[in-house]
């Protein structure tokens, strides 16, 4: 094995790898997290990283100072690196931040146009975060799964065909935090883009092992939008992000104050 990807240089990395938490016998004993689904520990060069720029720390997108001006180009740099991370382009698409996968799919949620009768289509295999949201906006039919906890793709077939024109979204999780069941996105792409509709992939458990690609707007299989957050992918904790058409959020109603329109 590769020295640098030798498990102990690994277990080296994870922030708080050796705490002790206090056990029923008194006893203390190194944590282990069976959880990791929900959030990772952050990895030592990232928390250093952070530590590191913090002294450069400044409002972002409204101050004149070179802090305010260093933070808004470093929060474009990353925007940059985020595009390329999911195979997006800044002309079709854009990217949000907020505080996680949960909040990025809520904005979307409260952007897109829908009006009465507008249905999105989720399963049964979703989080709450991919499920609730949809229930304020639109009506909501579920896809259903198969005894393996896959996703039933004619079950899928049948309920676009069903509503046609009345199905505005499809929103999906990219894989499964219960089973690890991954979804075949792109084929879900296709058959959602038939009918003119869009889809959205809640990809939290799916981009920190898998690499996706949302693809031009112009192909069959793109992704319309995506969220995600570096809790689940050994970042800290507190951001999450959405990647959308751009189309969508400039023709949508403004919902956040003038100072936080700029990080948009």
């Amino acid at each position: 094995m590769n020295e640098k990807l030798a498990i102990d240089n690994i277990r080296k990395q994870v922030v708080g790898v050796d705490t002790k938490v206090p056990m029923l016998d008194g006893a203390h004993r190194a944590y282990i997290n069976f959880d990791n689904a929900s959030t990772t520990p952050t990895l030592k060069p990232v928390l250093d990283k952070v530590n590191e720029f913090m002294g450069w720390y400044a409002s972002v997108g409204r101050g004149a100072g070179f802090k305010s001006n260093l933070c808004t180009e470093v929060l474009e740099e990353v925007r940059g690196l985020i595009y390329k991370f999911v195979g997006a382009s800044s002309e079709q698409h854009a990217v949000i931040f907020g505080k996680n996968t949960t909040e990025a799919i809520n904005k979307l949620a409260h952007r897109l146009p829908f009006s009465p009768g507008d249905i999105v289509l989720s399963s049964m295999m979703e989080h709450h975060s991919n499920d609730l949201p949809w229930r304020a906006v639109a009506d909501v039919c579920y896809i259903g799964v198969d005894k393996r906890g896959a996703l039933d793709i004619d079950h899928l077939e049948r309920l676009i065909q069903q509503y046609s024109d009345k199905v505005q979204l499809v929103s999906i999780t990219g894989a499964s935090n219960v089973t690890g069941y991954i979804n075949p996105i792109y084929e879900i792409a296709e058959i959602v883009h038939s009918v003119g509709a869009k889809l959205c992939v809640d990809a939290a458990q799916l981009v920190p092992h898998r690499k996706v690609s949302m693809g031009n707007v112009e192909d069959a299989k793109h992704i319309d939008y995506l969220a995600f957050c570096a809790h689940k992918m050994y970042a800290p904790f507190g951001i999450g992000v959405l990647v959308g058409l751009r189309e969508s959020f400039l023709r949508a109603p403004r919902i956040l104050s003038v100072g936080e329109r700029s990080i948009l």
